[in-house]
């Protein structure tokens, strides 16, 4: 290969470099820009009920010989314990969350505890459930954007033994992810001046010169 045309090659290739960085770099920020950010449930209204506890807990536990850090715990004992938050006030028309994330598990120490049903209602009505046991962790996502009220249960399965509590290390509403439509805004090109390469030419006018006006003596 002459050495001009490597030259050339080598400029062609530091410019295809460059203008896909920034590429990526400007969809990432567009991105990050859109990403929602979660809503902590318990800075909504919150009423706890039921025979057991119902208790905001910022501790440590190990569920699977894994750490999480718990936000709240649902102690059913030998029946049920729950909570219940308003997510939407009564005269908003639209929706304000999107999603909610519940993440739960019960502790390695509480070995001897039977499992336990953790159900989740909207306005009222059945939306999901998971059983949980010791050691053992878990998760839901549900759609809350037409839901005013959320209520979270834990039900013991046995009669007679009592059941643990159940720790919830997550429990994040998402607002809906509004996407705005935007024209991409053209990359400009840079020039790079490589030694012995030669230098570009720039393209004749595309103006037509002005005319000459006669001069009279």
């Amino acid at each position: 290969m002459p050495k001009t045309q490597k030259i050339n090659w080598i400029a062609s290739l530091i410019t295809s470099a460059l203008v896909c960085s920034s590429v990526l770099i400007g969809e990432s920020i567009v991105q990050a820009q859109r990403s929602p950010r979660p809503v902590d449930l318990l800075r909504s209204t919150c009423v706890a009920s039921g025979s057991g506890t119902a208790r905001e807990d910022n501790t440590n536990v190990s569920i699977g010989r894994a750490v999480y850090s718990s936000r709240f715990f649902l102690g059913p004992g030998y029946r049920s314990a729950s909570l219940t938050c308003r997510i939407k006030p009564d005269n908003s028309p639209n929706p304000i969350f999107q999603t909610l994330n519940l993440g739960f598990g019960m502790r390695d120490s509480d070995s001897r505890s039977s499992s336990v049903d953790v159900r989740v209602y909207l306005d009222g009505k059945p939306a999901d459930s998971r059983t949980v046991s010791p050691s053992q962790q878990n998760s839901l996502s549900l759609d809350v954007s037409n839901a005013s009220n959320v209520s979270i249960e834990a039900v013991c399965n046995s009669g007679s033994q009592y059941c643990d509590r159940v720790y919830f290390y997550e429990a994040n509403l998402f607002r809906p992810n509004i996407q705005k439509q935007s024209t991409p805004e053209p990359q400009p090109t840079q020039q790079f001046n490589v030694p012995g390469a030669p230098t570009p030419v720039p393209p004749p006018p595309t103006t037509a010169p002005a005319p000459i006006t006669p001069q009279k003596y």
